[in-house]
């Protein structure tokens, strides 16, 4: 049997390879980074956003004349909540639904892309929906979108 040579620069103390610094790097290990962000993540509980009220939770929010969400600006709406809550909002108290994350830092979702797992939860968001398919349908036309809503 042929053994395989590894594709990346062997490192040694005195070689041509563009590589070989990195083994004297003062980058921490991948595990220890990980362990890092674990023990000083916040909880989820503390993640801001609209405060849910009992029974109605924050469906009320986006009702038509009562609600202070305009739906059909959903575009201003996650404006809104960037602006008043942060880079990462919570939109829980759905009737019948999930909370909703908002994440607006790239950085964030693609943390989140990569811990997923192998069957990833995401939910559409109803309103999204109807946004996409009769609201703005001139501009998404039959398209869903790069997330699936």
């Amino acid at each position: 049997m042929t053994r395989l040579t590894p594709l990346y620069c062997q490192l040694r103390a005195a070689s041509s390879c563009p590589f070989a610094a990195r083994q004297r790097s003062q980058v921490a290990p991948a595990a220890d980074l990980t362990e890092e962000i674990f023990t000083n993540a916040r909880p989820y509980s503390e993640v801001p956003g609209p405060r849910p009220i009992p029974i109605l939770g924050n469906t009320w929010r986006m009702v038509p004349i009562i609600g202070q969400y305009d739906i059909s600006e959903f575009a201003k709406v996650t404006k809104l909540f960037l602006d008043k809550y942060g880079r990462i909002v919570r939109l829980g108290g759905l009737i019948g639904r999930p909370d909703l994350l908002f994440v607006y830092d790239a950085d964030e979702i693609e943390r989140i892309y990569r811990r997923e797992g192998p069957t990833p939860f995401r939910p559409s968001m109803p309103c999204l929906v109807k946004y996409k398919s009769e609201v703005r349908k001139d501009f998404f036309g039959d398209l869903p979108g790069v997330v699936g809503v």
